[in-house]
């Protein structure tokens, strides 16, 4: 299954091979980074890691501390864990997707992009404070790891951002980006962003659906 999007300044013109409308926060993405044509739904079914990193950023400038600081570059975490071949796969994809955006910026900002290899709790807090992370990424994990760097993004108010869902909800992280009814769909744990000190615009909520934590 793929979808692919192009627009101008004017209009957008879509072409795609499945039914239904690809959502607003799709175009979101694609105006604010301005790379087309984009694939939306890569053919595992899944939403494409292009665009994953495309609505990662995209997110971020509507992060209102992000704007107020006055460090002109900041650092992208994307952490993995080494027992699990899927989340080093996540890790290496994502990490070679932002890096091609490396032209943009950011609220006005440069970005970095490093890659973390879990070693425990105590290795990764020194790693990710000694780079100053202030947006983590983090792929496939376990329920117990993952809470244990959950403390660690709220602690040091990092944000946190994943491409599995269900760990918004469930370990508390705090972006979650997935599919919908066949179409890219971004949540949000509010509870968790306040924890990591972030502030999402009203215009960035409307377009995210709300999730609880469990």
């Amino acid at each position: 299954m793929t979808v692919l999007i192009k627009c101008t300044c004017k209009q957008f013109k879509r072409k795609t091979k499945t039914q239904g409308i690809v959502g607003y926060v799709v175009s979101l993405a694609i105006i604010a980074l301005g790379f087309l044509p984009v694939q939306v739904i890569a053919d595992n079914g899944k939403i494409s890691v292009e665009l994953q990193a495309k609505l990662f950023l995209t997110a971020l400038t509507y992060e209102k501390n992000m704007k107020e600081k006055a460090v002109r570059q900041f650092d992208i975490g994307i952490l993995y864990f080494p027992w699990l071949p899927e989340s080093k796969k996540e890790a290496l994809l994502f990490s070679k997707a932002l890096k091609s955006f490396k032209n943009k910026k950011i609220s006005g900002r440069n970005f970095n992009v490093f890659l973390f290899t879990y070693n425990g709790d105590t290795g990764i807090k020194e790693a990710i404070a000694h780079k100053h992370v202030e947006v983590l990424f983090i792929a496939e994990g376990k329920e117990r790891n993952l809470k244990e760097i959950i403390q660690l993004t709220r602690s040091k108010n990092i944000l946190s951002w994943t491409n599995k869902t269900e760990y918004v909800a469930s370990c508390g992280v705090t972006i979650g980006v997935g599919i919908k009814e066949n179409k890219p769909k971004i949540y949000i744990n509010l509870t968790s962003a306040k924890e990591e000190g972030a502030d999402f615009s009203d215009k960035f909520l409307r377009i995210a659906e709300i999730v609880d934590s469990k």
